[in-house]
């Protein structure tokens, strides 16, 4: 016989026993989380990379990168230029892959090799290019040379203030013309006078860390300073991170770490834990961790056959995107101190 009483009863213990579990859960959670801010997280560097071409090949070095306030040493120190020959745009222009016309600057592949005289040289190659070419780069960057500027290289300071790059001459913009097929291309790099601020992206509303080492706040003092990289010195993601984007791709639509150039990948932390990050120490060097790095369309090309698709953006979309419609993927860093950084040390 239906007795309403002890149903009411039965569904209050119910109720009670699901309160119970999620209670229990979210005390776990929250131990979880408690425990992770309060112990030594065994975190590790597992790759380092510089791209010393911007827009061009990655070199993963071998053990150690030198820190300095700017990047690791020769972290996209050059970069490939073309001119326009319009009434409105009569000035150089950096050449991106984002253009189609600009794609092959991926396949030109650089390598640093030890020069006379302490020098560094860089060697190019490229499957479209029967002879490699070497470039003596302190050499060429440290004489005076023609000066070539884009006006709309934005700074953090200053509006769109152009940026003095050095010619680095007639040699290598033959073999880059023909590696790339950019008629009538230059490639430039940092002067001894070159000096540009860390660029804010408004987008994502991270201020510059203002604990920079030895002040304790900007105020006349300029802020950090970066190469030729975007907005940062240094760009940090984690293997965790993008094995839990390839499992959201799902099989044959997985993209590797190359997608997103960073300059560090560490292991270790959960996926995504990385956006918490405030401060972080690797070996005897600190970092500020400062503000997300939004991605763009250079994700969605695969750097081996150049094809393009909507992923991984499209995923990045459903759920890494802000409000203001950033897709976020890595950490920018702004050293606190210029060091030496080694594979495989502990975070």
């Amino acid at each position: 016989m239906f007795d309403p009483i002890s149903l009411a009863w039965a569904i209050v213990s119910l109720t009670s026993i699901s309160i119970a579990a999620y209670a229990l859960n979210l005390y776990i959670n929250i131990q979880h989380i408690f425990k992770r801010r309060h112990q030594c997280i065994k975190l590790s560097v597992q790759e380092l990379y510089i791209y010393p071409i911007k827009s061009c090949g990655e070199i993963r070095l071998s053990s150690s990168a030198k820190v300095t306030p700017i990047g690791f040493e020769h972290d996209r120190s050059v970069k490939e230029v073309d001119q326009k020959n319009s009434p409105s745009e009569p000035d150089w222009s950096f050449c991106t892959p984002r253009e189609k016309r600009y794609e092959k600057l991926f396949h030109v592949k650089p390598t640093l090799m030890d020069g006379s005289n302490n020098n560094t040289n860089l060697k190019l190659s490229s499957k479209y290019v029967k002879e490699e070419f070497t470039l003596k780069l302190e050499e060429v960057l440290s004489r005076f040379g023609s000066m070539v500027t884009r006006p709309t290289f934005s700074t953090t300071m200053g509006g769109a203030s152009p940026v003095l790059l050095e010619d680095c001459g007639i040699k290598v913009a033959k073999w880059l013309e023909e590696a790339t097929g950019i008629t009538g291309c230059r490639l430039v790099g940092i002067g001894k006078n070159f000096y540009r601020f860390v660029k804010v992206n408004d987008d994502q509303g991270d201020d510059i860390p203002m604990i920079h080492e030895g002040y304790s706040s900007f105020g006349s003092v300029p802020p950090p300073s970066v190469s030729l990289a975007d907005e940062a010195p240094f760009l940090l993601t984690t293997r965790s991170s993008l094995i839990d984007l390839n499992k959201r791709l799902g099989k044959g639509k997985q993209v590797d770490m190359r997608r997103f150039r960073p300059n560090i990948v560490i292991d270790g932390l959960q996926p995504w834990e990385e956006d918490s990050l405030k401060r972080i120490r690797i070996g005897a060097v600190e970092f500020h961790v400062w503000q997300r790095c939004g991605r763009c369309t250079m994700t969605t090309i695969d750097r081996d056959s150049l094809e393009r698709c909507g992923e991984p953006l499209s995923t990045l979309s459903n759920f890494r995107e802000r409000d203001n419609g950033q897709r976020n993927f890595g950490m920018h860093l702004i050293p606190a101190r210029p060091w030496e950084l080694k594979e495989n040390e502990f975070l």
